[in-house]
């Protein structure tokens, strides 16, 4: 678990240094800034859904109420399989490293 947890933490950081390399090369066009951080998002958004579709359709969702239906005895189909597992790191990966603010960032924070 902490060699996956690395290699999504190290994934996550790569892409979005990543992000910040493109828009520091276009920092003379702030139109193109505006336009490379809006497609940068959306592109690695859609890829993370279109490959959780393809590859592992079980994978798209929290997958809380899945383990849960799953503790209570109820076998879902294909649901715990190294290829909803794959899907779901790379989807992660790819969601996060966009930038969007989902995950423990998209919540509302309770103060």
């Amino acid at each position: 678990m902490a060699l996956l947890s690395f290699g999504l933490d190290y994934g996550i950081h790569t892409l979005q240094h990543s992000r910040d390399a493109l828009l520091h090369a276009l920092d003379r066009w702030k139109d193109a800034q505006f336009a490379a951080w809006t497609l940068f998002a959306v592109v690695l958004v859609a890829a993370a859904a279109v490959y959780c579709r393809w590859f592992g359709p079980q994978a798209i969702g929290s997958g809380i109420p899945e383990m849960k239906t799953s503790i209570r005895g109820v076998m879902l189909k294909e649901y715990l399989t190294f290829r909803t597992f794959f899907a779901k790191v790379i989807g992660l990966t790819l969601s996060l490293g966009s930038g969007a603010p989902i995950g423990k960032e998209g919540k509302g924070s309770k103060r």
